[in-house]
């Protein structure tokens, strides 16, 4: 999980539109979802949004979070404060929903009246049940199949030393190697003479899904052979590539994975609007910050797997790299590691999320993979040795390498 980057403050006529994207609901639900129509923020709409919302809200507290009193309190209040916010929108009150607390209450209805949910995942399949689902019921259910291959190649990086028991995420691009954020390795593994070394006990495992399988082909990680040639030293470097690839221990006849994912090549994917999905492991970020409204709700199922739909964005950031990609998946306490996959290409790599603001305007982000392909190695080499690029490597070792258009990769 990284700390949350400074930022500035959405206005009130940036927040409605940024909320307006949300609450209106994309037209269709194709590749590119295109533009989205007015929400409705008449009273009668808005107060049926509400009443949804708390509704969805307790069904999930009674039969995921154990029934807790505190947690229905809490639903309310969520709902409650919403409302109020949905009406500052409806009224143009730009000076209301330029405040803070208006933009958090926006958040916090757009997170739970399935507007962006978050799934929870059961033997490689999403649980619609676990969280509201609004209209991506209808995209999800064709693409189930493409989805369960996805995520069965989704690990959680455990680890000893952690104080949440793991660091991050990571994914099978090949049966023997993963991808992951170059800030996860930093946090499993010391440079070494010519790599890195791996702390003890280190290892990938498929399951942590709540309430369902604790332990999925687990396996230890044994080799770095790619990372981002420079350190990530403060919360968010945006110019520096946070990518690692890690080689796993041989896996016997019983752990063989039987799918792996293929890596995007395609460099101009992200288009604002494209529908995504984000598979990882939330950690749980209020051993260091407050936890929002939100997290508050769902902090007993924080380091377990989840699916999360959600958009391409326009970057709120200034400047950003060329292999940059910004969305809007609900992330709830960060998914470092995760991968991003395109709703209509379920077993593609085409993304590695690397880090979110939580401060508001939030933002996800994550690299184009496809844009990281001619990226030296950073290993520490003591020889003056040139390393292969990202890109032989992964053909080196049978990286299925997939372009949109034909290509010669």
């Amino acid at each position: 999980m990284n700390p949350p980057e400074a930022t500035s403050e959405f206005t009130g006529k940036q927040a409605k539109e940024h909320y307006r994207r949300f609450f209106a609901g994309a037209e269709s639900f194709n590749e590119s979802a295109g533009e989205a129509g007015e929400p409705d923020l008449s009273a009668p709409a808005i107060a049926d949004r509400v009443e949804r919302a708390e509704a969805e809200l307790k069904r999930i507290v009674k039969t995921h979070l154990g029934d807790r009193p505190h947690l229905y309190e809490l639903a309310e209040r969520i709902a409650r404060e919403g409302g109020g916010a949905l009406e500052a929108m409806a009224n143009d009150d730009d000076e209301k929903l330029a405040e803070p607390e208006a933009q958090e209450a926006l958040e916090v209805i757009a997170r739970t009246d399935g507007s962006r949910p978050s799934f929870l995942v059961k033997n490689n399949r999403v649980d619609f049940a676990s969280s509201p689902v609004g209209d991506w019921r209808d995209v999800i259910v064709p693409a189930a199949d493409e989805i369960e291959q996805a995520v069965s190649c989704v690990g959680r990086i455990d680890h000893p030393k952690a104080t949440q028991g793991f660091r991050g995420t990571g994914f099978l691009i090949a049966p023997d190697l993963i991808l992951t954020n170059r800030h996860v390795l930093q946090a499993i593994a010391v440079p070494d003479g010519d790599g890195w070394n791996i702390d003890a006990g280190v290892k990938i495992d498929f399951g942590h899904e709540f309430r369902a399988r604790e332990s999925v082909k687990a396996r230890a990680l044994r080799s770095v052979v790619f990372c981002g040639k420079d350190p990530i030293l403060q919360a968010i470097d945006h110019s520096k590539l946070d990518l690692a690839l890690i080689e796993l221990e041989p896996a016997g006849a019983a752990n063989r994975p039987p799918y792996c994912l293929a890596f995007d090549v395609s460099p101009d994917w992200a288009q604002p609007d494209l529908i995504i999905f984000t598979i990882g492991y939330p950690a749980n970020p209020g051993l260091t910050e407050q936890l929002t409204l939100v997290e508050q709700l769902f902090e007993s199922t924080f380091g377990f797997k989840r699916l999360a739909p959600g958009t391409i964005t326009n970057p709120v950031i200034s400047s950003p790299p060329k292999w940059l990609a910004a969305h809007d998946c609900t992330t709830l306490g960060g998914n470092s590691g995760s991968v991003v996959v395109a709703a209509t290409r379920g077993t593609v790599a085409c993304g590695l999320h690397y880090g979110g603001r939580r401060a508001l305007p939030r933002e996800n982000w994550g690299h184009i993979l496809g844009l990281t392909l001619d990226a030296p190695n950073g290993l520490p080499r003591n020889d003056g040795e040139e390393l292969p690029t990202l890109r032989k490597l992964l053909k080196d070792r049978g990286v299925k390498l997939i372009d949109r258009q034909p290509s010669n990769q």
